[in-house]
């Protein structure tokens, strides 16, 4: 699914080539439904369920809603994962409803105090659960319109900064000046001033001063404030009224700590040309996930920012997250500015600014900062997020629920809605921990009339589809340690309410990016006592309650004294680094991000973490998910966050429901320079590797931040040279088992989808491991292949998924190992001038005929005329097209040279005239691109 509107959707600005504007047709443009189709979905929705309530029908219902889900998906032209989607989240609503439904039946009414709280507890969770499908419902983009050149408006760039230091405010300067940079050196004629808001002199920080100087020293104008208030809205209100950001001119926000890279302003400056777009959000991703309490907190915003905020955005209810985002000053001005009464100004001018302008999000990685170091700092991040949005709804609930109020739309209503609820989980996780402790303890129940049968016939349904569901939607999205650090920040989460509900304002304080003196032992006191209430009441049921009742009461408090012994874990991480930092200051202090190389890369992580470990993780969640299923058959409900599973751990790669565009050769920065003249994001990049280097894990993790899946070439090769131990002989009697071993290893580690090709076109004498030439015999390919293929599974390498890629896959049958043995098929068409070209369409239908069921995946580049390399990626483009068992199309940018740096293979790039260019940009804007998945 598309997750944001691309450039071939929003139209792009060629390179300096061309230099013309350009726009681009959408595949699958977006229609407004008509407003009596709106009503009559609304109409259907609610006679369903009112059906589902009266009738109670159970499971049964389940199972026949997902399968006219797959038919009603079917018939609107989806396919693949959308089809998934929409099937899994029409059985969330139907079994959702028809749980509740059943629950309110049997609510005891004498028992109202602990039966009502635990009935909205429930409602709040099923609410969510099916809020989560709804937003990543499938939704075709809108149509965006062309009508002005941003690169011609002026771009005041504004850095908030209070205490964070010059060291972080540099960082932020450094990677700002370095964008700008690089989008003058596309359009000169742009003006982009750069701005530090400083409130250091309002708020007393000592380095107030020396933030000016900084400015001085890097020629960036410096905004101090000599009276404070409004805080950070205020800082940027009050830089934005002295610079003149007003009228026709756009406005950046990057927090002091978030460093943009390279082609931040090239890709989120171009939506712009749509005058209806408000404004333009990217994600926020940490770079300092070697700290235990930022991985854990990155883990956790990777569900909003990789996931709901692509849905949302394509319902047209994106966020302003205050940072890493470009806003039309025309839209604030509309507004009054940022609003200055709410600690998260952000979200509040979003729903204000929502009626009348249009949203983009882009979900790569266009800024990395620096996540919470320390709990005591994330539960304050949280607590202060949780308080802001809050607020929201009080202010602002008219708004979202009175129809005629604000100008939402019904879908921006619910999507706001949601996210304005979103910390109320707080209070659902409390009232979670108290039933059960009540109900063995003192047999108090807020249900009468229930059988343990009926609960299950509506229950499991519900919660087994909703798992399910959930663990779809968000594959490779986050993991566990995103469920229990949720979980785990209810303490914060309640306090917030709190002081909503009363009125308390608080202060504001931002989120500190050095480790407190606070203990993190501290931040645990209501985690500890819930685990001896917890503990307390299960040595109560083992020893006083004897009942099946009981028993699965008891198994709900094991699942809770896992979630809290989790949070305890990470508890017992943050107060180990915490003692380090005590030891050896300088050695713990964090240090500036610094933005590395070129393109949309990711940050340095670390080789080994928990995240990549497979066994571990997928322990994690047996454990987990076994617990939580059986105890929640007592009080029937378990959070969106704290009910689903991601998934156990690495799985080899499925077939796509489309080929996807992709890239070979190519460093990252070449990459993010192709990806800016084509137009295009690259969900496939590809590499070639020796058998005795390593796995360049950092480049990996920037092709899959970017949204994309590494594809690595292994040759068994040192120096580009062949020995004895290259040959296929050598591979299948375990000369090279262990540096086979170690690149598995290497790969199990890694833990995310991977393709990989070894003994590429060994059907050839030209290859460095033959089957044809230096003794090698066709037998011995399909042994040395099986030989690689068991050393990989035995370094638990499971998320590789093995590529055959010989020369002629339409006629490899006396090379090829056994079909069971391969995951996918490479098709390589080069084509050289003076040579006949291959027809495309007959060699993909050869190649698949010789290897049915497998996805291709085809790598291709060429040299020549200019009007002949046109011709043939265009006629490639549509054999692709005609085609269901193409996983990608990858465009080797040096062609079959292995010197890249020569003018040789300087001729096989798409770049090197306009008519190939323009042909490999249709070819590659037409494939889906890069998503996350």
């Amino acid at each position: 699914m598309s997750t944001q509107l691309s450039t071939a959707e929003t139209g792009s600005f060629s390179t300096a080539e061309t230099g013309s504007f350009t726009t681009a047709t959408p595949p699958r443009p977006y229609r407004e439904p008509g407003r009596r189709t709106v009503w009559a979905s609304r109409v259907v929705i609610a006679l369903a369920a009112a059906a589902i309530a009266w009738f109670q029908p159970g499971p049964l219902l389940a199972l026949a809603t997902l399968l006219l889900g797959v038919g009603f998906a079917w018939v609107g032209g989806w396919h693949g994962r959308e089809l998934r989607l929409i099937a899994l989240a029409l059985g969330v609503y139907v079994s959702a409803v028809d749980y509740l439904s059943w629950r309110l039946s049997v609510l005891s009414w004498a028992g109202w105090w602990i039966g009502v709280p635990l009935f909205l507890a429930e409602l709040h969770a099923a609410v969510h659960t099916v809020g989560l499908h709804a937003t990543v419902w499938p939704h075709r983009p809108r149509r965006a319109r062309q009508d002005l050149d941003p690169s011609r408006l002026p771009v005041f760039v504004f850095v908030p900064t209070v205490d964070e230091g010059t060291a972080v405010v540099e960082a932020t300067l450094h990677g700002v000046l370095a964008a700008r940079r690089r989008y003058l050196a596309e359009f000169p004629h742009a003006a982009i001033t750069v701005l530090v808001c400083n409130d250091g002199g309002v708020a007393g920080a000592d380095c107030s001063d020396a933030v000016e100087q900084l400015c001085a020293r890097l020629d960036v104008r410096c905004v101090t404030r000599t009276v404070g208030g409004g805080a950070k809205a205020g800082n940027i209100e009050h830089a934005r009224q002295l610079v003149g950001g007003s009228g026709d001119a756009l406005l950046v926000v990057f927090d002091a700590d978030q460093v943009p890279r390279e082609d931040f302003f090239l890709h989120s400056l171009a939506p712009m040309a749509d005058t209806t777009v408000g404004w333009v959000q990217s994600g926020q991703f940490y770079g300092n996930r070697h700290n235990p309490v930022a991985r854990w907190a990155d883990d956790q915003q990777s569900l909003f920012y990789r996931l709901l905020c692509p849905g949302k955005a394509l319902h047209d209810s994106a966020f302003i997250c205050g940072t890493n985002v470009v806003l039309r000053a025309a839209a604030l001005d509309e507004i009054g500015g940022l609003p200055t009464d709410s600690v998260t100004e952000d979200f509040a001018a979003s729903i204000r600014l929502a009626p009348r302008w249009h949203s983009v999000y882009l979900p790569e990685v266009l800024a990395v900062g620096l996540g919470p170091v320390d709990l005591p700092s994330y539960l304050k991040q949280q607590e202060r997020w949780a308080r802001g949005t809050l607020s929201v709804l009080r202010s602002h609930w008219r708004d979202l629920l009175l129809p005629r109020r604000g100008g939402l739309r019904a879908q921006q209503r619910f999507q706001y809605g949601l996210a304005v609820t979103h910390y109320l989980a707080g209070v659902r996780d409390l009232v979670f921990l108290v039933a059960p402790v009540l109900y063995l303890a003192t047999g108090a129940t807020g249900v009468r009339g229930a059988t343990l049968g009926s609960f299950l016939a509506h229950f499991v349904p519900y919660y087994l589809l909703a798992t399910l569901a959930f663990a779809h939607a968000a594959w490779r999205t986050t993991s566990w340690r995103s469920v229990v650090v949720g979980f785990g920040s209810f303490p914060a989460l309640i306090r917030a309410a709190w002081m909503t509900l009363v009125g308390t304002r608080g202060l504001f304080t931002i989120t500190p990016k050095q480790r407190t003196a606070a203990s993190p032992w501290r931040t645990a006191r209501w985690h500890l006592a819930a685990l001896a209430a917890c503990l307390g009441s299960l040595g109560l049921a083992v020893a006083l309650r004897h009942s099946p009742a009981y028993y699965l009461a008891a198994f709900w408090l094991v699942y809770l004294c896992v979630m809290i012994g989790s949070h305890l874990w990470l508890v017992l991480q943050d107060a180990r680094a915490a003692r380090t930092a005590a030891r050896s200051p300088a050695a713990a202090e964090e240090p500036p991000l610094v933005v590395r190389g070129e393109g949309p890369s990711a940050p340095r992580r670390p080789r080994a973490s928990g995240r990549r470990r497979l066994p571990r993780r997928r322990a994690a969640w047996i454990g987990l998910g076994v617990t939580a299923l059986v105890g929640a058959a007592v009080f029937g409900t378990l959070s969106t966050a704290g009910a689903a599973s991601t998934g156990g751990g690495p799985a080899p790669l499925a077939r796509p429901a489309h080929a996807r565009a992709g890239l070979g050769s190519a460093t990252l920065g070449q990459s993010g320079t192709l990806s800016a003249a084509l137009g295009v994001s690259f969900g496939v990049q590809g590499r070639t590797q020796e058998l005795g280097a390593s796995l360049d894990t950092d480049w990996a993790e920037a092709v899959r931040t970017g949204g994309g899946v590494p594809w690595i070439t292994l040759v068994i090769s040192r120096n580009g040279r062949g020995g004895l131990d290259s040959s296929l002989t050598a591979v299948a009697n375990g000369v090279d088992d262990a540096a086979l071993l170690r690149w598995g290893r290497s790969l199990a580690g890694y833990a995310h989808p991977v393709y990989l090709t070894v003994l590429p076109e060994d059907d050839r004498d030209y290859a460095i491991s033959s089957a044809v030439a230096r003794g090698g015999i066709p037998q011995d390919s399909a042994r040395a292949w099986q030989h690689i293929r068991k050393l990989l599974r035995q370094a638990g390498a499971s998320n590789a998924a093995l590529v055959w890629n010989p020369a002629d896959p339409a006629h490899d049958r006396p090379y090829a190992p056994a079909p069971g043995s391969v995951d996918a098929v490479g098709v390589t068409l080069f084509e050289y001038p003076g040579t006949r070209w291959a027809d495309p369409a007959t060699a993909l239908a050869e190649a698949a005929a010789a290897h049915p069921g497998k996805p291709l995946l085809v790598t291709t580049s060429v040299a020549g005329a200019p009007e002949q390399r046109a011709a043939w990626l265009d006629r490639l483009g549509a054999a692709v097209a005609d085609r269901r068992d193409v996983a990608a199309v990858v465009y080797q940018l040096t062609g079959p040279e292995t010197d890249t740096a020569s003018a040789a293979a300087r001729r096989w790039s798409p770049l090197t005239d306009p008519l190939t260019g323009a042909a490999a940009a249709r070819l590659l804007r037409g494939l889906p691109e890069g998503s996350g998945r």
